[in-house]
């Protein structure tokens, strides 16, 4: 128990490193990205002749493409809240430029625009990771409680199976295993039968897979019978399944006719 208790706490502690890391990137991204937004006005600044290129006195709208990357990178990191934020430090770090620096017209509206397209991308990509780990999240439930389930059927005394609408069975419990050995994987037909084919005029498995609840007995060669009872079964990946149940019944099949010598 204190060794699980530790390897969560532990688990605990790596994700939180993790995460902090992942923001730690964010400043040195703003950074990197601001030094290289202003690089000609710094190299006038210092007088760094050797440094001097054409291209960072070119159109500042091409130089705020950079910062595209901390602003994604916040939407995936951050979520909404961390795009949002990024966003408008950017804004605060293109208005001088905007305002006192640049020599283009509409410097203010050119930069507006693009920090509030910049800020539309950094939303939808958070909106985009939100709903990812939602449906991760919700799929991970399912397992669990399909788990639960199949765990719980597993215990029964009778015997359960569970075949998909292509005739494959995607589950058997012990009873079940017990009666015709282990079959996931292979046709039911073939499985219970060891026919090549489905066995039509026995098989419920298409009107179950339509809603139907049905039942009927099976005899097999080798004298034992089966109650089935069949419904429909919605499993993990949303695929409408059967869900069958077997009963078997060789001890009532053979007490009947003694039933029937002693009243006549």
């Amino acid at each position: 128990m204190n060794d699980t208790i530790f390897r969560r706490k532990m688990g605990l502690a790596l994700l939180k490193i993790r995460d902090s890391g992942r923001l730690f990137i964010l400043p040195v991204l703003l950074l990197l990205c601001t030094l290289f937004y202003y690089f000609g006005e710094l190299v006038d600044w210092a007088a760094w002749d050797a440094l001097r290129r054409d291209f960072f006195y070119g159109i500042h709208d091409i130089h705020r493409l950079l910062f595209l990357a901390p602003i994604i990178y916040a939407g995936y990191v951050a979520r909404v809240k961390g795009a949002v934020i990024i966003t408008l430090v950017s804004l605060m770090i293109f208005l001088p430029r905007a305002i006192f620096i640049s020599p283009f017209p509409d410097p203010l509206l050119r930069m507006v625009l693009f920090t509030l397209g910049a800020g539309v991308i950094g939303y939808l990509i958070a909106i985009i990771r939100n709903e990812s780990e939602r449906r991760r999240t919700l799929e991970s439930l399912l397992r669990s409680e399909r788990d639960q389930f199949l765990e719980i059927l597993d215990g029964m005394g009778d015997g359960v199976l569970i075949t998909g609408p292509d005739y494959k069975v995607r589950f058997v419990n012990s009873s079940m295993r017990r009666d015709f050995g282990e079959g996931i994987g292979s046709y039911c037909y073939k499985y219970l039968h060891n026919l090549n084919s489905p066995c039509e005029q026995v098989c419920k498995l298409p009107n179950v897979i339509d809603g139907e609840i049905t039942g009927w007995e099976y005899s097999f060669p080798d004298g034992t019978a089966y109650e089935v009872l069949a419904s429909p079964y919605i499993d993990s990946d949303g695929v409408v399944c059967q869900l069958a149940t077997f009963r078997n019944i060789a001890h009532r099949k053979g007490v009947e006719p003694e039933l029937s010598n002693s009243t006549n």
